[in-house]
C-alpha cells in the first residue's frame, strides 16, 4: 500500500526549466551568441557543473558577470510572473490528502528558492515535509534526497511514490527503490528516460492519482511476484 507521494519541484510542480531556457535563449541572442542547449540540458534536475555565462564572455570579455547575472534574472522574472502550477498538480496534491497519503517535496534546488515559489502559489500547506539541496550531500541523480525523506516518514520505498520530470530525477528515485511516474514538460519531454520508471504521462490531467496509484501498485506487485 502506498503512504507517501513525493514529488519534484522545478519542471514538475512548476515549470522554471523551460523558462530558464528561454531566458538563456534570449540573453544569448542580445550578444549574437549561440545557447549551448545540449549542455545545459545534461544539467536538468541535477546539479550542473555548466557556466551558462562563460560562452558570452568568452567572446565579450569585456562584459561583467554580473551585470549578465542581472540582465537574465530579468528576463527570467518577466517570463514567470504569471505562471501557475502545472496541469493537474493541485488536483493530486488535493485528493492526495484526502486518501490520507504523506506528501513531501524533493529538490536539487536550494531552500530559499523553493520557499520563494512555495509562498507565491501558495502550496506549503499541501506539504508534510520538504528536502531541498540544503539537506544532503548529494543531489539528484543520486538517492539521497529520496532516501531522507523515506527515514523522515520511517517509511520503506515500495510504499511510496514519486513524480518527476527530468531523467536525473527520476534516475534518482529508481536508486532509492521507488516507484518513479515520469510526467515530462515541454523541455525534458525529448530527453531519455530510464526503462525503470513505472509510468510516463504526457501531464497528470491524463490520468487520475487514484488511477495511477493502482496502476503503480499492480507493477510493483507483478514485479515482486516475478
Amino acid at each position: 500500500m502506498i503512504r507517501l507521494m513525493i514529488l519534484d519541484f522545478d519542471g514538475l510542480i512548476l515549470d522554471t526549466e523551460t523558462y530558464e531556457i528561454e531566458s538563456f535563449d534570449k540573453l544569448y541572442k542580445r550578444y549574437d551568441v549561440v545557447f549551448p542547449i545540449v549542455k545545459w540540458m545534461e544539467g536538468i534536475g541535477s546539479a550542473s557543473t555548466f557556466d551558462p555565462y562563460e560562452p558570452v564572455i568568452s567572446k565579450l570579455p569585456g562584459i561583467k558577470r554580473e551585470d549578465l547575472r542581472r540582465e537574465r534574472a530579468q528576463l527570467y522574472e518577466s517570463l514567470m510572473k504569471d505562471q501557475s502550477p502545472r496541469a493537474g498538480v493541485k488536483k493530486y496534491l488535493t485528493r492526495a490528502t484526502e486518501l490520507g497519503l504523506k506528501v513531501a517535496l524533493a529538490s536539487s534546488s536550494s531552500r530559499s528558492w523553493i520557499d520563494k515559489y512555495m509562498e507565491k502559489l501558495d502550496l506549503q500547506h499541501y506539504f508534510d515535509f520538504i528536502c531541498t539541496a540544503d539537506d544532503v550531500k548529494h543531489v539528484k541523480p543520486e538517492p539521497d534526497l529520496y532516501l531522507k525523506v523515506l527515514s523522515h516518514f520511517g517509511i520503506r520505498p515500495e510504499e511510496a511514490i514519486v513524480f518527476e520530470d527530468s531523467p536525473n530525477g527520476s534516475l534518482a528515485a529508481i536508486r532509492a527503490g521507488i516507484p518513479c511516474v515520469a510526467v515530462p514538460n515541454p523541455t525534458t519531454k525529448s530527453l531519455e528516460f530510464d526503462d525503470r520508471i513505472s509510468l510516463r504521462l504526457d501531464s497528470m490531467e491524463d490520468m487520475s492519482l487514484d488511477e495511477v496509484l493502482k496502476k503503480c501498485t499492480r507493477t510493483q506487485a507483478n514485479h515482486e511476484s516475478g
